[in-house]
């Protein structure tokens, strides 16, 4: 997988990061265990957050990949 174009960032515990694109969006890093990170972010109901894994899926499903 290609990283080019990304933003790496490391985060503590409790420490957040911001998006604003008309509305703001925060990711809050809750807790790491070992290579698992639980993550919260809050949005917009407007704003569709999905799981990478299921929109794959869901495109091949559909024949889209």
């Amino acid at each position: 997988m290609s990283i080019e174009g990304r933003l790496m960032i490391s985060r503590k515990s409790g420490e957040a990061i911001r998006i604003i694109s008309g509305e703001h969006t925060t990711i809050i890093t809750l807790v790491q265990d070992g290579s698992r990170m639980r993550l919260s972010v809050q949005a917009p109901k407007a704003v569709k957050i999905y799981r990478e894994e299921l929109m794959l899926k869901d495109a091949a499903l559909k024949g889209a990949i």
